[in-house]
């Protein structure tokens, strides 16, 4: 459990001490004074809430960022320095590497408004959330989605030479073998994720108070995620003319969606924007949850911004019961009635 935050020149910080005392600690204040700030500090040396540049977290007129993580079993720092525009991380007082770093650190999940994009935008929002979930939950998942996008973008720069008639179709197939064993990898993962998803998303029927009487998770691709090498390698026989005239390959994880239905309703059709934040919110849990199963590591820090807006009180205090076996700290611009400690900036 994180205990203690310590801030320099980060935002709109000068230096800042923040102490966190309980499981649930809840950050009140009004607007601008740099509530989600604080968060965005605590979820920044695993999964940014917001994806910035380092010249941007730096306060202006300063040229150095430090952060330290205070926990009951030790500390640990992140830095960023514009000068060389290199970040740095700590154990203590040593300088260690970012997987190093990590091991100590908490798993992050947050929940802020950008999220409730996930629903209402492009299915890239709904990639992400599982990409970032199985990073966090398998260790190789990064370095394989990072491989897969690498022969992904050298495949396709093969089609469209063959399309241009700069390369013979016959290369191809050293791609094509490339590709089939990265996507299966990707795939692979993605599968014990949708599975768990599937299996537990009745949990959100509490949430609707019942109003619904059946919610599914729906992923949505066009092989066989049960033997993806099989799939992928018929796909790409029976298609290559097309992705040739495409010059792009047209059937990749990145190419995929979900959507959660509410008895076979999408959310987004069915469900006031109130009852989607909640919606969004028991997802999360099910992200902490499924990290929590899948990860060596068990300690969560939940993370949630402005708990309280589009929320009446039945749906607010459901949420905030099923907050447990994971830290969480939320911001707010009230002083709401739910039990924590209240932390005023």
């Amino acid at each position: 459990m994180i205990e203690k935050l310590l801030i320099k020149n980060f935002r709109n910080f000068q230096q800042r001490e923040v102490s966190f005392w309980a499981w649930k600690n809840i950050i009140i204040w009004n607007n601008w004074h740099g509530k989600t700030n604080i968060l965005e500090a605590l979820a920044l040396p695993v999964s940014p809430l917001i994806e910035s540049k380092g010249e941007y977290l730096v306060k202006k007129w300063e040229s150095i960022l430090h952060l330290n993580y205070q926990f009951s079993s030790g500390s640990s720092s992140y830095s960023y320095d514009l000068n060389d525009k290199k970040k740095r991380f700590f154990l203590g007082k040593s300088l260690c590497t970012r997987p190093k770093f990590l091991e100590t650190y908490p798993h992050v999940v947050s929940f802020h408004p950008l999220v409730m994009n996930m629903m209402y935008l492009s299915p890239s929002e709904r990639r992400d959330f599982l990409d970032q979930t199985l990073i966090q939950s398998h260790s190789s998942y990064k370095k394989n989605l990072w491989e897969y996008k690498k022969v992904l973008l050298s495949r396709n720069r093969v089609l469209k030479n063959i399309f241009e008639k700069k390369s013979s179709p016959s290369e191809l197939d050293f791609w094509n073998e490339k590709f089939i064993q990265s996507a299966s990898s990707i795939y692979t993962s993605r599968k014990m994720l949708i599975d768990f998803l599937s299996t537990n998303i009745s949990e959100l029927e509490k949430y609707f108070f019942w109003k619904v009487q059946q919610v599914e998770f729906i992923y949505s691709l066009k092989i066989d995620i049960w033997n993806p090498k099989a799939s992928l390698k018929s796909y790409i026989e029976n298609n290559i003319q097309k992705e040739i005239l495409a010059r792009r390959t047209c059937v990749w994880p990145h190419l995929d969606d979900f959507d959660i239905l509410l008895d076979w309703t999408p959310l987004i059709h069915f469900a006031s924007r109130g009852e989607v934040k909640s919606s969004i919110l028991a997802l999360k849990f099910l992200e902490s949850a499924f990290i929590q199963s899948s990860s060596d590591k068990k300690d969560i820090l939940f993370l949630i911004d402005d708990l309280l807006s589009e929320l009446d009180h039945e749906h607010r205090d459901m949420l905030w019961k099923h907050i447990w076996k994971r830290q969480c700290i939320v911001s707010s611009i009230e002083d709401s009635e739910v039990d924590g400690t209240k932390i005023f900036i």
